[in-house]
């Protein structure tokens, strides 16, 4: 078990009733994704998170940018080496797109946005987990330069550095994401925010001040600051 998943494991104690944002992810995909549908993993790279969730669907493509994870990845009926910006699929293929920790990562947001819309049917969904770029979580991350996010992520936790790409931030707050979609013909179904306190909290006294200040973001006026946002969006037409 990392040091992250420790003490997540001790908040879920000292905090009956929280559930990581991967699981509310999960969830999200499992209400969602149905039996035969067809499903879109985008920069799925070679994570299998979504085994249970998608056990049942009569297809789903992976496409990211890293050929090497996509060869890893066992879950995938096709994969293609990416960008959301430029998704060389057919348009309507779709009935579900789910992209987890990418949107941070989108240099054209809006060009990726209209992406989604073309190769999703009329009505067609689409689940995302993201980091809220409100949240004193991503103003660290900030100021850390691109070129030095792979050293702080195998240090804090121990994570591949292939598992690191530069990010942008800039279709990461619940204003723009709402913008965006709403200008691409989508309509929100869902949209909740999660907090965890265990991104900076990696030993006991960093644990108990990150806890102190997830209950600061528990204040109703502050809650839109949480770390992390899962959403769901529906393409008009459905």
């Amino acid at each position: 078990m990392s040091t992250q998943e420790h003490f997540r494991a001790q908040y879920r104690r000292l905090r009956p009733g929280w559930r990581d944002s991967l699981v509310l992810y999960r969830e999200a995909v499992s209400r969602h994704v149905g039996p035969g549908d067809r499903v879109l993993d985008l920069g799925c790279g070679h994570a299998d998170w979504l085994a249970p969730e998608v056990a049942g669907v009569g297809f789903i493509a992976g496409a990211d940018p890293d050929l090497d994870a996509l060869r890893r990845n066992r879950l995938l009926s096709n994969r293609v080496a990416a960008v959301g910006e430029r998704l060389p699929f057919r348009h309507g293929v779709f009935d579900v797109v789910v992209s987890a920790w990418v949107f941070e990562h989108l240099e054209d947001p809006r060009a990726a946005i209209c992406e989604l819309r073309r190769v999703l049917r009329p009505g067609g969904r689409l689940v995302f987990l993201t980091p809220n770029a409100w949240n004193y979580n991503v103003w660290l991350i900030r100021l850390v330069p691109n070129r030095l996010h792979d050293l702080f992520t195998r240090r804090l936790y121990r994570r591949q550095d292939r598992d690191t790409y530069p990010v942008h931030y800039r279709l990461n707050s619940a204003r723009r994401i709402e913008a965006a979609m709403l200008t691409a013909g989508f309509r929100r179904l869902e949209f909740h925010l999660n907090g965890d306190p265990t991104y900076v909290g990696l030993n006991r006294p960093l644990f108990a001040v990150a806890r102190a200040l997830e209950r600061i973001l528990d204040l109703r006026p502050l809650q839109p600051a949480r770390v992390h946002m899962i959403g769901v969006y529906q393409l008009a037409g459905g």
